[in-house]
């Protein structure tokens, strides 16, 4: 049976303070929509329709996915209403997702599809027990048990436990039909979504219930809802470094991005903010105040206090980057030291090299990158410049103070300094 995914994504962000839709928000440096869409995937849907509110911010998805515009906010059934020509001729499961259900699990979305595909259910809704006054949605039950409404008025139905969970599936040609006899809610101004349930227990449709975890549908309305699930986030993701043997020292104090891979017997620091794209391996250690983005660390590492790394660089084995370093789409060798205050950027570095404190690879002038490439077994002595395009040797020393502006042979020794000149009875005197 053929599986359509629809997610709504059409919330402007007005509760967030934001120009951006509320879905573009990210979590662990992912847009919560991409959380919603990437679990969606995992279930190899044969179709996903995103309905958004402003058409020029789902540019990088067109290509991928069906992109609906839905211009007037007129609510949850509106918004599914506008996607009714994607799938109408289509014959299967279709799964209603919301965009800022950023925990939404692969589990809940298959037991959704089987419901329908295979208990052969007109429509499957999720719901979740919660005992205390809150403010979801309430399903209400026939006195057989079966749910024959979903009411939205959450001022008059606080006493009722059985709270909708949001996520819900149709089979397509019942959801087509349904539709049609949708009406506007009078109060709101808007079409909801789940009157369709009311309309479906009136023609005797059978009407699923599935449990969920009421985290796992948590929805991301302002920024203060956005901290608590990136806090929920974070915890998730430490919890697994842990499960592995991975070494945090103060966990709360460390960032982690939702793409994040870290080996076993790896130490972090406190204070230590690893953005999208990193890997680090293991037995190596990561001191305070350090920033990773885009790199690889390799075996036996140990990078900072106080370093960044970016740039989509690879760190090898055994090398060290020591404090207020900072390394940019560079590849060093094994056993490279670069200890302090230094800038490499745009360089390959040769194993067993050393790059004294205060160097800086000058690789930008002004209008192009250029590279600069370290042979191995070489020293560059501290506050030397190294103005790129340029190649030094294998096993070459730059004099410390030096600014280099042509290549240098390997075995050389190069020194590009003005020679110091002491003038005798020359002391600049003071003003008393």
């Amino acid at each position: 049976m053929q599986i359509a995914s629809i997610i709504l994504s059409a919330g402007k962000g007005t509760r967030m303070r934001s120009d951006f839709p509320k879905t573009f928000h990210k979590i662990a440096g992912k847009k919560m929509i991409d959380w919603v869409i990437d679990v969606n995937k995992s279930i190899n849907p044969d179709k996903i329709i995103i309905v958004g509110a402003n058409r020029e911010h789902y540019s990088t998805y067109i290509d991928d996915y069906d992109i609906i515009i839905q211009d007037k906010p007129l609510g949850t059934g509106d918004a599914v209403k506008k996607a009714k020509n994607h799938f109408s001729k289509f014959n299967g499961v279709i799964l209603v997702c919301y965009g800022d259900t950023p925990f939404l699990t692969k589990n809940t979305l298959k037991k959704l599809v089987k419901s329908i595909s295979i208990k052969k259910n007109n429509i499957a809704l999720t719901y979740f027990n919660k005992n205390e006054k809150n403010s979801y949605g309430k399903i209400i039950l026939s006195e057989n048990k079966n749910p024959i409404k979903v009411l939205e008025d959450k001022k008059s139905i606080s006493n009722i436990k059985l709270c909708n969970g949001g996520l819900i599936a149709f089979q397509s040609k019942d959801l087509y039909k349904l539709l049609s006899k949708l009406e506007l809610n009078s109060l709101s101004n808007e079409y909801y979504l789940t009157d369709l349930v009311e309309i479906a227990a009136k023609k005797s449709m059978k009407i699923d219930l599935i449990k969920i975890d009421e985290n796992e549908i948590l929805g991301v309305n302002d920024k203060i809802e956005l901290y608590k699930a990136e806090k929920i986030a974070q915890k998730k993701i430490r919890d697994s470094f842990f499960s592995i043997g991975v070494t945090l020292l103060d966990p709360e104090t460390i960032y982690f991005a939702h793409d994040t891979i870290i080996e076993k017997d790896v130490i972090i620091h406190p204070n230590v903010v690893i953005g999208n794209n990193v890997k680090i391996k293991k037995n190596s250690e990561i001191f305070s105040f350090t920033h990773l983005a885009e790199c690889i660390i390799n075996e036996n590492v140990k990078i900072g206090p106080f370093a960044r790394i970016r740039g989509f660089s690879d760190i090898a084995t055994n090398s060290k980057i020591g404090n207020y370093v900072e390394i940019k789409k560079t590849k060093l060798g094994k056993n490279v030291k670069i200890n302090h205050l230094s800038y490499v950027g745009d360089s390959n570095v040769g194993s067993n090299s050393n790059i004294g404190a205060g160097s800086i690879t000058c690789n930008f002038d002004g209008y192009e990158k250029h590279k600069t490439v370290i042979g191995k077994d070489t020293f560059i002595g501290s506050n030397s410049t190294l103005i790129a395009p340029i190649k030094i040797g294998d096993n070459a020393t730059v004099g410390a103070g030096s600014v280099i502006t042509e290549n240098i042979p390997k075995n050389s020794l190069s020194i590009a300094r003005k020679r110091q000149v002491n003038k005798k009875n020359k002391s600049i005197k003071k003003n008393n």
